[in-house]
């Protein structure tokens, strides 16, 4: 077994704080928390640190505390509040992004074990999913797939809200907890996932381009499952927005600034279907046209196609 696996790191951090007799959130308990973070981090090899960083390590030292904060009672949520407030601070306070991740998963795991306690965990999500950091808001949206997996109708009925925010960061967060993760097997069953589909739909015309490429991403992944299904979205996209699909379609000549966000998504959502799905390339070109197909150039997005074209 690898020293940097999920259980050699729950057993040391179970070790470590078995025996703690004072979980009052304290600056003392932080730093003891926060060693223990260091070093574990420390421990994983430097060529193993982009699969194994400091969100993997924070969440399971965090599945650990959290199990012992049970323990010793301290789940009411006036205490476990003050706890994820408490050990983000510090962290921010000494720049130590792994506790302030750390914080995060405590947050989702509290979700995960008291579901009826999610309405009045959301200012901290809302909070934590609009910090600066890009980390911090991507490990936010756990607190989100927590909710998902135990009560699927009230947190999609919030995250049909947030597709109103103002905050791109929020309605960014909506499409990323959409993601069809494995750990959420309905999200990517397409005899299930309709509702998924219709948030998504709000956010396919986004005025931020950080929303429509979480959207975009969404819909490549959500390909790999249900190609037909998304394709027949996409088509009633471009049905409804009354665009005349032709072989330049791509380049987005001619469009006004709506129509050229939602053809940027689609191009964005359509890019697994054009490299791996030949079979699909007709339909496809009823829907973008010829030359996505042909010439579209997905990293430099636009067309990379010869300046004659027989």
């Amino acid at each position: 077994m690898s020293n940097s696996s999920a259980k050699l790191i729950q057993k040391r951090t179970l070790e470590f704080f078995e025996n703690l007799s004072n979980w009052y959130p304290t600056e003392d308990l932080f730093k003891k928390i926060n060693k223990t973070l260091d070093r574990e981090y420390s421990i994983i090899p430097k060529r193993e640190r982009i699969g194994k960083g400091i969100k993997f390590i924070s969440n399971h030292v965090a599945k650990i505390i959290f199990q012992l904060l049970k323990k010793e009672m301290h789940t009411k949520k006036k205490y476990i509040i003050n706890f994820i407030e408490s050990a983000f601070n510090y962290g921010e306070s000494n720049k130590s992004l792994i506790l302030q991740h750390f914080s995060l998963h405590i947050l989702a795991d509290f979700i995960s074990f008291k579901p009826e306690k999610f309405d009045e965990m959301v200012p901290l999500i809302e909070r934590y999913a609009c910090n600066a950091d890009w980390s911090i808001r991507e490990t936010a949206a756990d607190s989100i797939i927590s909710g998902l997996k135990k009560i699927p109708e009230k947190t999609l009925k919030l995250l049909s809200i947030w597709t109103q925010s103002d905050d791109e960061y929020l309605r960014r967060l909506v499409s990323e907890s959409l993601r069809p993760h494995s750990a959420i097997k309905w999200l990517r069953d397409p005899t299930k996932n309709d509702q998924i589909l219709e948030i998504l739909s709000i956010l396919r015309k986004d005025r931020s381009i950080y929303v429509r490429k979480s959207v975009g991403n969404n819909l490549k992944d959500l390909t790999k499952y249900m190609p037909g299904k998304i394709l027949e979205l996409v088509e009633s996209w471009i049905n409804k927005a009354e665009i005349e699909v032709n072989d330049e379609l791509a380049m987005e000549k001619g469009l006004n600034q709506e129509e050229k966000r939602l053809i940027w998504t689609i191009k964005h959502g359509m890019r697994w279907i054009k490299n791996q799905n030949p079979e699909l390339h007709p339909k496809l070109e009823k829907i973008l046209g010829k030359y996505y197909v042909l010439y579209f150039d997905e990293k430099r997005n636009r067309l990379a196609k010869p300046f004659e074209i027989d």
